[in-house]
């Protein structure tokens, strides 16, 4: 999906106005355009994952010697999946800088 960005970009349009890609698909061209040009101008889509990724990251700074950014728990955001030995090493390290291991 990262290597069509217009197709991301319809279904994060289609969540954020509660449609259907189909239906984003009967949208013309012009306001399809439109709505591309104002979420990268003006204002961006609603992210529910960054969004939550903010809150989380504010919750354990008091408590982790290096802070996780909002970015940490967006899921695949750019990254590669992770093996399952690296799952396991990641919560290994947050338990030793939660101070819990």
């Amino acid at each position: 999906m990262n290597a069509r960005p217009t197709l991301r970009f319809k279904f994060d349009l289609a969540s954020h106005l509660k449609k259907t890609v189909a239906e984003i698909d009967q949208m013309d061209s012009l306001e399809f355009s439109r709505w591309i040009a104002y979420s990268r101008w003006f204002r961006p889509l609603d992210n529910p994952w960054l969004q939550t990724g903010v809150v989380a990251s504010s919750v354990l700074a008091p408590y982790c010697k290096k802070v996780p950014t909002a970015t940490d728990f967006v899921p695949i955001e750019g990254k590669a999946p992770q093996h399952p030995t690296q799952i396991a090493e990641t919560l290994k390290q947050m338990a030793r800088d939660l101070g819990q291991a």
